[in-house]
């Protein structure tokens, strides 16, 4: 048998029974490592643990009927369960991998959204008192040089719209809002400013009012964040509905719109930022789900365990 060739069930049946066999009689390295790469090539053809262990129960079966009496059957199963233990150790090994990687996804998550922190708190307070350094300047200018004064209104003016667009930029980075009010203030915050901006009506709808895990909300702003500036860049929508609601411990959400829909298959190769909110919610063992057709709007559907 080849060592990383994956196996269809059938195969699996009968490598399976024949090395459990030899195995029984001559349980040494050699029949161990036998076990391992039966479970190595069939978690590579997609087989389940559940999967694995109705095999062994049916070579089981297959093994009971050459064996005359209780003891020496017990002892039998008593063998094949250190044989299937060692051909489900790949399966353990992945897992393992899996639990590793979500908390090393966790942790750059986490220390993104601190430098995002720092990025927009220095924006929105070293940026204004600089911003606002140079309007006491202007107005020592104008009072100065009289024939100056109104270049200096239009500077000001000029001032006065840069200031509200990194006050927006800052608020959009990571909005005050979510750390004081929480994440249901921070989204409608967040779809007042995407609907001025767009033109767009955005309505947000909630069943659920409280406060939620730091890493939840954060989670939960940053995919609906993604999702409107998706529906605003290509759907040409004339409305989109944020729902928010809750069930069987997971909260749920849709960020849906009326626009001109896509083929779902093209746009997860293309990008549109499906794979970082996959990747956002899975750290977090949640799901995401995208739903469209041309012609037929979006909606990105999404849930994230509430735990």
């Amino acid at each position: 048998m080849g060592a990383t060739r994956p196996m269809p069930r059938t195969s699996l049946q009968r490598h399976y029974c024949a090395a459990l066999s030899a195995y029984l009689m001559n349980p040494g390295e050699g029949a161990r490592m036998r076990a391992y790469e039966i479970g190595r090539d069939a978690l590579a053809a997609g087989q389940s643990i559940p999967d694995v262990v109705e095999v062994h129960s049916l070579a089981l079966q297959e093994l009971s009927t050459t064996t005359d009496t209780r003891a020496g059957m017990q002892a039998v199963i008593a063998s094949a369960g250190t044989f299937l233990t060692e051909v489900l150790s790949p399966f353990e090994m992945t897992h393992r991998g899996y639990r590793d990687s979500l908390t090393a996804w966790r942790h750059i998550n986490e220390t993104l959204e601190e430098e995002i922190r720092r990025i927009a708190y220095a924006l929105h307070d070293e940026s204004g008192q600089l911003l606002v350094s140079v309007h006491l300047q202007l107005a020592r200018l104008a009072r100065t040089v009289p024939a100056a004064e109104s270049g200096v209104r239009t500077c000001q003016a000029l001032l006065d719209q840069a200031e509200r667009q990194l006050r927006d930029l800052s608020h959009e980075l990571r909005p005050m809002v979510l750390d004081d009010l929480g994440w249901l203030p921070a989204i409608e915050f967040l779809a007042t400013a995407v609907a001025a901006r767009a033109k767009v009506p955005v309505d947000v709808r909630s069943s659920v009012t409280r406060r939620l895990p730091a890493a939840v909300e954060i989670a939960l702003y940053r995919v609906v964040q993604e999702a409107l500036t998706n529906a605003t860049r290509h759907a040409r929508a004339s409305r989109i509905l944020v729902e928010i609601g809750a069930e069987h411990g997971c909260l749920q959400c849709v960020v849906g719109d009326d626009g001109v829909g896509f083929a779902v298959d093209a746009a997860a190769l293309q990008g549109l930022g499906l794979k970082s909110m996959r990747e956002r919610l899975g750290a977090l063992g949640g799901a995401l789900q995208v739903v469209s057709a041309p012609g037929c709007g979006a909606q990105i559907r999404f849930e994230l365990p509430l735990d």
